[in-house]
Formats: C-alpha cells, structure tokens, sequence
C-alpha cells in the first residue's frame, strides 16, 4: 500500500483548487472543504479531479461520482452525514456464507484484473449508471499510484464475482461490486471481511449506505465527523 501524507496530499489539493478557480468562472470543491456537511449533498465540478484531490477528499467524507450523458460537468462530489463501516471489532462473516467458503469452490484473489472488474460493475445496471469511462479514468490514475484494491472471485479461471474500492492506509472504501453467478460477490466480500479479520492489511472498511446485506458482515453507521476521524486514525 503506497505511503502518503495527508498534509501534503491537501497541499496538493489546494494548489490544484487555485489553478482550477482561476480557469473556471465558477465554483469548484476541492479538497480544502473547510467544514464536513452534515446533510447529504452533491457539488459538480467542471475539472477533472486529481489523484491527490480524490484521496484527500476522502478523507473529508466525500465521495467522487460520474455524471452519465453530461457534456461539460463529468463529475460530482457526494457528502453523506451518515456512513457505514466495519471494523475489527464488529466484522463478521455470516454463518451461513463460511460453509460455502469452505467449500473451496471459488477461487479469490485480490489486486488483480481492475479494468474487467469495474466494467463488469457497470454491467446489467438499470436507470443511472455513475460508473462512466470518466470516472474510470481517474481511478485507473489512483490504482496506478496505489490506491485502488481489488477482491476478485473465479471459476476455472473466469471471473465471475468481484468488488472495487478506494484503499488509504487501512481503510478500504467499497465503491461498487457484482456477480454472474450465486455467491459470487458475497464471496468477494468475504474475503474482504477476512482481511481485516485475520490478516492486517486493512483496519477499516467502508461501505457507504447502511444496508441489510452489509449489517449481515457487521456494518454499523456513525456519523460522518466520526468516520472521518476513524480514517486519519487507521492511516497513522
């Protein structure tokens, strides 16, 4: 996982913000949000983010989202004031999940085949689609820096389940995930759970909006100042 510096990644990001304000007559977020919002919101921004403002955004509680169809604003940023996140303490893997891990009849491997596995997420989704060949483009910089993981899950070699997210320190934030057949991205989250289970490689997983799926693995909410904390404390 690369190593980095929040405060150099925000010094970054600001002189990034003041490149692109004084280009664009209008207004643009960027990593220097003075306050967390405490509501769900959306910016847009006419600029395509960098890495470094991807990352250090983050790191504030906001999410980068594509914008399908659009002609100038590609992106926006999400706020959320809620977020749902496992950790150590509270992850699990249902009961009923770790009989079909044992198993044995999927293979998993991680940080493997990113383009196949994020395409495959934008795959049989009906109405709006926010995982555009835009989006895509940021993140394939941010994988090549070491901030992008993978959790893939094959049959005789052929992909069939998978999740992507966002890796800083020891978090992971899942940004989105599929499967072609049963079990197959439950099976990708599995091992996502056992990662910060029994191996160290992450502290903190991410997983946006509470769900019923994700209470199953041990997800509980806490408000976003909370999260935010929890992200600086896990990439110490």
């Amino acid at each position: 996982m690369t190593s980095f510096s929040l405060d150099a990644l925000r010094d970054r990001a600001s002189r990034g913000a003041r490149r692109t304000a004084r280009a664009a007559s209008v207004p643009v977020l960027m990593a220097i949000q003075p306050l967390i919002p405490a509501t769900k919101r959306r910016t847009y921004t006419w600029s395509t983010p960098t890495a470094s403002e991807v990352v250090a955004n983050y790191t504030r509680g906001l999410v980068l989202f594509g914008r399908p169809g659009a002609r100038r604003v590609k992106f926006e940023w999400r706020s959320f004031p809620m977020r749902a996140v496992m950790t150590k303490q509270t992850a699990r893997v249902p009961k009923r999940l770790r009989g079909i891990q044992r198993r044995g009849e999927l293979e998993v491997r991680f940080d493997q085949d990113f383009e196949a596995i994020i395409r495959a997420c934008q795959e049989g989704r009906a109405g709006w689609m926010w995982i555009t060949p835009a989006l895509i483009d940021v993140y394939r910089e941010l994988r090549s820096l070491g901030f992008v993981s993978t959790v893939g899950t094959y049959r005789d070699g052929q992909l069939v389940g998978g999740l992507w997210g966002i890796g800083i320190g020891g978090a992971f934030g899942l940004m989105s995930m599929f499967h072609r057949e049963n079990h197959a991205g439950s099976l990708a989250m599995a091992a996502l759970v056992n990662a910060v289970l029994t191996e160290g490689r992450w502290s903190v997983i991410d997983v946006g909006a509470m769900t019923a799926n994700f209470a199953r693995y041990g997800a509980t909410e806490i408000p976003v100042a909370e999260f935010c904390e929890l992200l600086h404390s896990s990439a110490g």
